[in-house]
């Protein structure tokens, strides 16, 4: 009987999630690093039994992960953070490590869709800027700017020109699937995919502050309504987007021209649930500050050290979504699985699948009876 074939992205994925090179990998499994890098190249796809068990035992996978067939392993549409920034530098290493984090949520998620008719309460519009010589493609709305994308998204949400409130729970209501991870020491903000047959999956990184964290979900959501594919100015648009989104022209521009200061900044940041920099620099953007009077106020920032942690008393309220938990709670409360059960059923350890979800560690396995497909709408209640 033939062995069963290993899927080298599999491997590959579960290698980079461990931040372990093939050669880290060939020495604490005593598996040879010809062998890993033939199978994640594609070119083998069979090791003994005893090898791929001593791969999964240092990876920390069940062994049934790596022989999943259907290829998943996917680099992201948009790798929001210092990535890009030309000053700062973050490893490959750690880049890998959060693009395989987000391909883990991926592959967990499309199996836990599988039981669910997921029916969004907002449409997720398509967009594409364009100039007056280009055309869009068959399902994109043709827009000017991405600030002008940004406004009809708001108007779809029936939001007029208001501070959004959770937004979280807005790009939800699309039918994309939010969550945070811990991106480990990557100096990186967010990681947008776009699998194949599912909506758009959002990951973002857990240990940045509430402010920021709401301007890289919008970011990435532009990308997701923007850009079918990369371009150069993909990244200056996605912001153009974001801050339209989060601070609307005809809704903030009242605000701002009252004039800017260190202590007028913070209640307009609780207002308006964005950081006092993004405030400075959409004033200045938007002609109501100019660019000293801008440089001016963020010297303050910097000299009251609120460049590195703005005021804690001006600190916004965490915002959560609730999608992908609906998701594991419908598996575990509606179709009986145990948390042991829905993580097995996920090719994950337990306890680091309630790591990721936020869920209580593991205590004892309860037996399912049967399981039938499940009908859950996504809104922004």
């Amino acid at each position: 009987m033939a062995a069963k074939p290993i899927n080298g992205e599999m491997l590959l994925l579960a290698r980079n999630r461990r931040g372990k090179t093939q050669k880290e990998l060939a020495t604490g499994t005593g598996v040879a690093q010809a062998a890993i890098s033939r199978i994640e190249n594609g070119t083998r796809d069979v090791l003994s039994l005893e090898e791929i068990q001593s791969i999964a035992r240092f990876l920390g996978f069940p062994v049934s992960f790596f022989y999943e067939q259907e290829l998943l392993y996917r680099t992201p549409m948009s790798l929001h953070g210092a990535a890009f920034r030309k000053k700062a530098a973050v490893s490959a290493k750690d880049q890998h490590a959060v693009i395989a984090l987000a391909n883990h949520f991926v592959f967990q998620f499309r199996r836990l869709l599988d039981a669910i008719d997921l029916e969004p309460e907002y449409p997720l519009l398509q967009f594409e800027v364009v100039d007056s010589h280009s055309s869009v493609s068959e399902h994109a709305s043709a827009v000017t700017s991405a600030s002008m994308a940004a406004l009809h998204v708001r108007a779809s949400w029936q939001l007029g020109d208001t501070p959004i409130g959770n937004l979280v729970r807005y790009v939800e209501s699309t039918g994309i699937l939010v969550v945070e991870g811990d991106f480990g020491e990557a100096d990186i903000d967010g990681v947008t995919l776009r699998p194949a047959g599912m909506k758009p999956v959002i990951v973002l990184n857990q240990n940045r502050p509430v402010d920021r964290k709401r301007f890289s979900l919008a970011h990435e959501y532009g990308h997701v309504v923007l850009h079918p594919y990369p371009y150069e100015a993909m990244e200056k648009e996605a912001n153009e987007f974001a801050a339209e989104l989060l601070m609307p022209r005809s809704g903030i521009l009242a605000d701002l021209k009252r004039g800017l200061s260190i202590p007028k900044l913070g209640p307009l940041k609780q207002k308006w649930r964005v950081a006092m920099s993004a405030l400075i620099y959409r004033a200045k953007t938007l002609g109501v500050i100019p660019d000293e009077s801008a440089t001016r106020l963020y010297k303050q920032m910097s000299m009251y050290g609120y460049r590195t942690r703005e005021p804690k008393e001006f600190d916004i309220q965490p915002e959560s979504g609730k999608l992908s938990r609906q998701l594991i709670d419908l598996h575990m409360e509606e179709l009986g699985y145990s948390l042991e059960e829905l993580a097995h059923a996920l090719r994950t350890d337990p306890i680091e699948f309630a790591q990721m979800h936020g869920l209580a560690p593991p205590e004892n396995v309860t037996k399912g009876a049967d399981k039938p497909k499940l009908r859950l709408v996504a809104s922004r209640d």
